[in-house]
């Protein structure tokens, strides 16, 4: 097993945060199978000539639960194809400062593929991993950040989500 961990800042409330990225996983989107997600690496962001992009389907699983007092979104994801590896783990927040919050992926994944997947994570797998995660938390902040613009302009953004 390999370990993955990634943050991203997001320009919003910690109250209002990790609700909304939950939402980023059940809202339902055009072309979009329920419960289907798309991951997606620039594979020029990991030194590699052109500027081409991977794409992955992945069935997720999430949910929203309580830990010591602090809430924590669960995640996982099992792909499709089986060069991609599963994934589980969470996204938590932290207030940075107010009206900005970070919000960090991090769990683990096994290498697919035995042996060579295990070689192919100690080269490149983890660089793949790590620009996976950090696309994945940019897709979440951009829709956090435009839910809670949407909500302040409609007065909603106020009233705390726990």
């Amino acid at each position: 097993m390999s370990d993955l961990k990634e943050a991203i800042d997001v320009a919003c409330p910690r109250f209002y945060a990790l609700h909304h990225a939950e939402r980023f996983f059940t809202v339902h989107r055009r072309d979009r199978t329920p419960g289907m997600l798309t991951l997606r690496v620039d594979l020029s962001s990991l030194g590699l000539p052109g500027s081409s992009q991977a794409l992955h389907e992945v069935r997720v699983t999430h949910e929203l639960t309580e830990d010591r007092g602090e809430k924590k979104l669960a995640l996982s994801w099992d792909p499709a194809d089986k060069t991609v590896p599963r994934f589980s783990g969470a996204l938590t927040s932290a207030e940075k400062a107010p009206g900005l919050t970070t919000l960090t992926l991090q769990g683990t994944y096994t290498p697919p593929l035995g042996i060579a997947g295990k070689a192919f994570d100690l080269v490149v797998g983890r660089k793949v991993a790590a620009a996976t995660a950090r696309a994945l938390l940019e897709d979440i902040k951009q829709f956090v950040e435009s839910d809670f613009e949407t909500a302040k302009a409609t007065n909603l953004a106020s009233s705390p989500k726990e």
